[in-house]
């Protein structure tokens, strides 16, 4: 090859690595566009949704106030004392309810974490799969359905050959599983609102979110 050739094979490269360099370039700007109109669509529509959320609890609480001067004009105590009685037990029973859940979700993770799964989308699989089989028992705990242990649930749902395609590595494990340093795609992505622009571009980068149907600046 002359040396000419040579010089243009060498120009020709470099033209194609530019080039290549451009798209790049600009893919990755249509995808950071795409990504923060998908962010602003979502923030307003949560948005939306709270504001009309706290209307109707502002409603609601304005409704039950004038019941209770109303009942307090008539003389009515008793009436309105069992009214807040009966709004405080149930604000109590949704705390309650969201602690227990919020114990239920950490002990499940927590259980997770030790195992190898291929992907974020194998390891909400599992989870879905595994809080969807508890309830709570008669002293309160969670359990399997059978009555099993979250960790024994965990244990035996990883052994189970139906589910190895969600597993790196076979699992192989006693009745229970010591919590280990968690690898890589084994806690479920936060919720895409949660997100900055940089953490979702991130997550678009390893597969984590796919950005489908037209771009929209």
């Amino acid at each position: 090859m002359t040396e000419e050739k040579q010089v243009e094979k060498k120009e020709t490269e470099i033209e194609n690595k530019t080039e290549q360099a451009d798209i790049k370039s600009v893919v990755d700007q249509e995808v950071s566009k795409a990504i923060k109109n998908i962010k602003n669509n979502l923030d307003s529509a949560y948005s939306e949704r709270d504001a009309a959320l706290a209307q109707l609890e502002q409603a609601k609480a304005e409704k039950q106030k004038a019941e209770i001067e109303a009942l307090e004009k008539q003389g009515k105590h008793a009436e309105v004392m069992q009214m807040k009685l009966n709004e405080m037990a149930s604000k109590l029973e949704s705390y309650e309810q969201k602690n227990t859940e919020l114990s239920r979700d950490n002990a499940v993770r927590t259980q997770l974490n030790a195992l190898n799964f291929k992907s974020e989308k194998a390891a909400n699989m599992a989870y879905s799969d595994i809080v969807n089989s508890l309830k709570k028992d008669a002293s309160g705990n969670w359990v399997h359905d059978s009555g099993l242990s979250i960790s024994e649930t965990v244990s035996n749902y990883a052994k189970d050959e139906n589910n190895a395609f969600l597993f790196s590595v076979k699992a192989n494990m006693g009745t229970g599983i010591n919590p280990a340093k968690p690898s890589t795609g084994n806690t479920p992505v936060k919720n895409i609102k949660d997100m900055t622009t940089d953490e979702m571009l991130n997550a678009v980068a390893k597969g984590q979110i796919k950005v489908d149907g037209e771009w929209s600046v």
